[in-house]
């Protein structure tokens, strides 16, 4: 019985032999290699060392050496067979019994991919393909680096990458198995990528197992892979990973982008220990085959929208495989920046900056997931607080179950702490008067962010007693045909009284939306008149009042003889209540 080679490596990749060896020994770690008692004879001091990058061990005590699959045959007396069926299940692999034949014809595909490889290097440099080559120039791409990473240009107008195969003794079933040609509607081969630029993809071998082709015209889709095979599937590969993982070790870090030209470029600046997926999402074979070379890889996807997504669902998506020793952290770039635009347009030191400032997953998590929250609704809040708890239930490792769960409350009580004092410093910070003045402001925002109910906001405000002049023009202005389904920008782009504008800008001030919440935009329209329709009463009753006080001071002062001592008393009560109030 004959296993495919491939099958092999990828059970040697997804399961880590020092884990395997935890079973029956202590693992100490040292440098790159873990080091441990010999399981195979009796020793104090470990002398068993572990490559888990090469998947095998080898004891210094007694001679014992090899890979996961004779840990298994001499440890555990299975059979080689029942080894890899064993260790197949364990790592979700289904076999496939290959002959001696089979394995023949996947050495002549990797020869025809490295070759492909070698004609679309050539194809770059004809003359006749320089707008390729002036592309990546453009993106500030040297020789040397285009080069390195052997990239091509899928177009050559003497001949096909097909016939070129063909003229190299590579049959029609080898060339069509390599997935470099494909047949056409009419059933004729013709190659699969035209006109692209071409990035070769290798496994960790070293061996190009597939291409990722970038177009350079006006045309979609604009990235296309190679198609999934035996030999190439794009969840168990990340870009550059070849050459990244012995920087990796040595930096113990390992950053992970989100396009093959971010890679190209963070390696030319310096940056090698760098991968990324394959064009698609960061799947959990990515994650597991990154935490074999380092206990916590970056994730730095683009800043747009939907790499702030992705990023997003990898961090979800790394919940149940959590171990201790084995995490992952974030980096955030800027609004619409990806690392290779940020690299043209800032010093080299300013991205080291951000390197060096990674958030937890937690962290992110919460920040991203906290963002659309109104902390103004009780609702929202208890929803969020049962969010918080399935995400901890998704952690299947208990230990960090716990503590990422009390993490996670402690960042939304602190977020909810600090926004009740930011709002207590804020009231500290006006006094009663300029209060009130916020408050008639709150009015008019209300009236100019809620379209529906302007006209009987209008009556409302004409109802009451505290508006000076300014505010009364303002009614007279906004009260105006033209204005009466412009929106708040377009009102005060119509207005030509500055001292109008002034007070409409005033009225869109953050502070007015933390205050009265009721005159933001997002509130609900009908109780946004029914706050104001209350409050406008409450200040007019407060008003009345104070008139009664002052023409009570007023009497007090005149016929100071005629007034006892209760009704002083009562005064000052009013005038404490009044100042309560305010």
């Amino acid at each position: 019985m004959i296993f495919s080679k491939l099958d092999l490596d990828a059970i040697k990749s997804k399961i880590t032999l020092s884990r395997e060896l935890e079973n029956k020994t202590k693992i100490i770690k040292k440098g790159k290699d873990s080091w441990c008692c010999c399981p195979f004879h009796k020793e104090k001091t470990p002398s068993c060392k572990i490559n888990d990058e090469l998947g095998n061990y080898y004891c210094f005590g007694c001679g014992a050496k090899g890979d996961i699959f004779s840990l298994y045959t001499d440890l555990y007396n299975y059979s080689f067979v029942d080894a890899v069926k064993e260790l197949s299940q364990k790592a979700g692999i289904v076999l496939k019994i290959e002959s001696k034949k089979t394995n023949d014809e996947y050495n002549r595909i990797y020869k025809i991919l490295d070759l492909t490889t070698n004609w679309f290097q050539e194809n770059l440099n004809d003359v006749k393909n320089n707008h390729c080559l002036k592309y990546l120039e453009d993106r500030n791409l040297n020789k040397d680096i285009i080069k390195y990473f052997r990239l091509g240009f899928s177009y050559n107008s003497k001949t096909t990458l097909y016939d070129f195969l063909k003229d190299n003794s590579f049959n029609d079933k080898e060339i069509i198995k390599s997935n470099v040609v494909k047949y056409d509607r009419n059933n004729k081969i013709k190659d699969f990528f035209y006109k692209r630029l071409m990035f070769p993809i290798t496994n960790l071998q070293g061996k190009v197992v597939g291409f990722g082709g970038r177009t350079l015209e006006n045309s979609n889709p604009k990235y296309i892979n190679s198609p999934e095979s035996n030999f190439f599937q794009k969840r168990n590969l990340l870009y550059n990973l070849v050459s990244a993982k012995n920087s990796a070790r040595s930096k113990k870090n390992l950053l992970i982008c989100e396009g093959y030209m971010d890679v190209i470029k963070l390696h030319q600046s310096g940056i090698q220990s760098v991968v990324s997926p394959l064009g698609t999402a960061f799947t959990e074979d990515q994650l597991k085959l990154s935490w074999r070379y380092v206990n916590k890889p970056t994730v730095m996807f683009d800043g747009d929208s939907a790499g702030v997504r992705a990023a997003f669902k990898a961090a979800l998506m790394s919940l149940p495989l959590l171990v201790p020793g084995k995490f992952i952290q974030f980096i955030s770039l800027p609004n619409n920046v990806d690392p290779d635009s940020f690299l043209n347009d800032n010093p080299f030191k300013d991205f080291i900056n951000i390197l060096k400032k990674p958030t937890s997953l937690i962290e992110f998590i919460f920040e991203q997931s906290s963002q659309s929250l109104d902390f103004n609704n009780t609702d929202d809040k208890i929803v969020f607080d049962k969010y918080l708890d399935d995400i901890s239930s998704s952690i299947k490792n208990k230990k960090i179950q716990y503590f990422y769960k009390n993490e996670l409350k402690n960042l939304f009580f602190k977020k909810l702490k600090n926004r009740n004092l930011k709002k207590t410093k804020l009231f500290d910070k006006i006094n009663p008067s300029s209060l009130q003045e916020i408050q008639i402001q709150s009015f008019f925002a209300t009236l100019l962010n809620h379209k529906s109910i302007r006209q009987n906001t209008f009556k409302i405000l004409k109802e009451a007693n505290f508006l000076d002049i300014k505010y009364q023009s303002l009614i007279e202005f906004l009260e105006s045909s033209d204005l009466e389904n412009l929106n708040f920008e377009q009102i005060i782009d119509n207005c030509d009284d500055s001292e109008l504008v002034n007070i409409l800008n005033k009225c869109r001030e953050n502070k007015i939306y933390q205050l009265f919440p009721y005159s933001s935009p997002k509130y609900d329209s009908i109780l946004a008149m029914q706050e104001i329709s209350d409050s406008v009463k409450n200040l007019n009753t407060r008003l009345l009042n104070l008139k009664k006080i002052n023409k009570s001071l007023d009497t007090f002062v005149s016929k100071t003889n005629s007034m006892n001592w209760d009704d002083l008393q009562r005064i000052k009560k009013e005038i404490q209540i009044e100042q309560e109030k305010n």
